[in-house]
């Protein structure tokens, strides 16, 4: 793989890690809500070892902030998907290209010797990848646009859901829409 298709590789896959942990600690926050709220169909579960240990309704300005990450989210998983084909693409060319890497040079009575046709070989599978990733700028450039509104969406979550989790003492919070709720499911650490 040429040096500009290991960037812009390590480039994405360091984009797609901030974009995970800033969904995580997005989804973390959002369990603040203000305690005299009238009942939401949204709502805050808080947990200790697996117990709950407050349910409460969600503010509406925690809903809206909430809804605007949701909705980041879903518009950036659609981005991601050709990024992700990229990927798979280039993951074939890489292995092609790796494999030339060892055929290009050879030992011969203690003379290093290069083989010409591997080498064209290799530079022309290494073209298809700077295309490849050509191609793909413009998706790229639309995940980093929308990586930095959810990192701006994931901290307006984060203030708001906060107060609603001062002094609780959790090691995991659940934000839940009791139309589509899915039964709780505990993750213990460890």
């Amino acid at each position: 793989m040429t040096s500009t298709g290991k960037v812009t590789a390590m480039k994405i896959q360091a984009l797609i890690t901030v974009l995970s942990s800033a969904v995580l600690t997005a989804c973390v926050a959002a369990n603040a809500a203000p305690e005299k709220q009238a009942d939401s169909d949204y709502r805050i579960q808080v947990f200790k070892d697996c117990e709950k240990v407050k349910d409460m309704p969600m503010s509406d300005s925690q809903i809206s902030a909430y809804q605007a990450l949701q909705n980041i989210e879903d518009t950036m998983t659609r981005l991601e998907k050709p990024v992700r084909d990229m990927d798979e693409e280039l993951e074939v060319y890489q292995e092609q290209l790796e494999e030339l890497a060892d055929a290009v040079t050879y030992e011969d009575d203690n003379v290093l010797k290069i083989d010409k046709q591997k080498l064209r070989e290799q530079k022309l599978l290494a073209r298809k990848i700077e295309q490849i990733v050509r191609h793909h700028e413009a998706d790229i450039r639309a995940i980093e646009k929308e990586a930095r509104r959810i990192e701006a969406a994931s901290m307006r979550f984060e203030r708001a859901i906060k107060p609603s989790l001062e002094g609780l003492e959790h090691d995991q919070v659940q934000i839940i829409n009791r139309k589509t709720a899915k039964p709780y499911r505990c993750y213990q650490h460890g």
